[in-house]
């Protein structure tokens, strides 16, 4: 398997456990491994098993398919929980970055302005997609 696929399953396996507010290490505590495997998995430096990627799509309520491939039902978000504060919206943290600088500019400045985020969102147990997306863009000098 190359390594972007590789990266890319790792990537959905993240957006499983983060949707399901769950640290690396209680993942692995689930599947019953080690917290480095999960590590591994997420950066794509290695491939769960086959029975292991079932595992982790039955326990983040989701399908093997679409952890291995992208295709077919996506994680499903984590259900909201009493304390919960909605999100800012991608087009609030859109004006924000283009407050910034105009697209392009200031792109360090801005990926430090999204880690900023990434970290708040992640105490809060989750990361939505659109953040994956704001960055590529910012990454890309789109935004």
């Amino acid at each position: 398997m190359k390594t972007e696929e590789r990266r890319a399953v790792g990537h959905r396996i993240r957006i499983v456990r983060e949707r399901n507010g769950w640290r690396r290490d209680e993942l692995a505590r689930r599947l019953g491994v080690h917290a480095g495997s999960i590590a591994r998995w997420e950066t794509g430096g290695a491939m769960p098993h086959g029975y292991t990627v079932q595992r982790i799509a039955e326990l983040g309520g989701t399908t093997a398919e679409w952890v291995r491939t992208g295709h077919g039902r996506a994680a499903a978000p984590r259900e909201a929980e009493a304390g919960d504060t909605p999100f800012p919206s991608p087009d609030a943290i859109s004006r924000f970055l283009g407050a910034i600088a105009p697209p392009g500019g200031e792109k360090l400045r801005k990926l430090d302005a999204l880690d900023g985020l990434r970290r708040m969102l992640t105490a809060r147990s989750t990361l939505p997609d659109w953040w994956y997306q704001l960055k590529e863009a910012v990454e890309r000098g789109k935004l």
